[in-house]
């Protein structure tokens, strides 16, 4: 079992647009559709049994993109949506919004769980985390034990996840177990890809992420 958690590319427009497929125009030509076809491009050998996919333009479009000539089932999780702002904030004057982020900006990480410009961390994780759960218990993945038990059709399942940097680190992070802090111990570069397998004792399977060489040379 894989799971395969790849960032959008440069966006373009809306950013909180939920478009009706295929997409076009969430992702900026210059560079984002670019950046997605040659992530399609690398990762053309791979193979993708099925697909999530952020609600949002940019990642959806990145996702037709890279699955684009495959049958791979693509579903769109309404919950993988980025970390969001507080919405009411935009009827402030911009001087009011620009001295709340210079305040957070000057605070200690460990003052920033929850702020007044939007979502805190466990905001996400209570968002994010539990229904991304259920949707690989649907596809025989379950929590237990501290890992997962892999139904025998799960064994050969790769999944890819379509997201954005502070979705796919809340995700990157639960999996390897690396503790909840307000500052992400991932930062996902746009069409990012990090790589989960799973390695199984006595029946529980336990993710590890795969970290390439920057080279291609491979003893025999």
């Amino acid at each position: 079992m894989k799971i395969t958690f790849i960032r959008h590319g440069q966006m373009a427009g809306d950013p909180f647009v939920c478009p009706e497929r295929p997409v076009r125009g969430c992702l900026s030509e210059a560079y984002g559709v670019l950046q997605a076809k040659a992530t399609a491009e690398a990762l053309k050998h791979k193979i993708y049994t099925h697909a999530f996919s952020s609600p949002y333009g940019r990642a959806l479009q990145t996702a037709e993109i890279v699955l684009a000539g495959r049958d791979t089932d693509l579903r769109v999780l309404p919950f993988l949506y980025e970390w969001m702002p507080n919405r009411e904030l935009e009827k402030l004057p911009s001087t009011v919004h620009e001295e709340m982020e210079r305040q957070a900006g000057d605070a200690y990480a460990e003052e920033t769980w929850k702020t007044e410009l939007g979502e805190g961390y466990y905001d996400m994780c209570a968002r994010i985390i539990p229904p991304f759960l259920k949707e690989l218990g649907g596809l025989g993945v379950h929590g237990r034990m501290g890992g997962f038990v892999l139904e025998e059709r799960a064994r050969e399942l790769s999944l890819a996840v379509f997201a954005h940097g502070g979705t796919l680190g809340v995700l990157l992070g639960f999996l390897l177990g690396v503790r909840p802090f307000p500052v992400s111990s991932f930062s996902f570069e746009l069409t990012g890809v990090a790589e989960l397998d799973f390695t199984e004792r006595k029946g529980i399977a336990y993710p590890r992420l795969i970290i390439p060489a920057l080279h291609s040379i491979q003893p025999n």
